[in-house]
């Protein structure tokens, strides 16, 4: 929790193809994050055909993550 009494998060969103994962960013909040996955669904090459790959992860700020992506 921060000063305030809250946490913070952000929105991580990849994409997933057979192994092949995509950072594709983060985003200050979930509905952001929800805009760029349909934008990418629907035009963006390499990303439309697969439009089951995505992911969008919400991370606690000021944490540690190890990850393996």
């Amino acid at each position: 929790m921060n000063r305030r009494g809250f946490n913070m998060y952000i929105y991580q969103l990849t994409h997933n193809h057979d192994g092949d994962i995509k950072l594709i960013g983060y985003f200050s909040s979930w509905k952001k994050a929800r805009i760029i996955m349909k934008k990418y669904r629907s035009s963006v090459e390499g990303f439309k055909d697969y439009p089951t790959g995505f992911k969008i992860r919400k991370i606690k700020v000021n944490e540690d993550h190890y990850i393996f992506i």
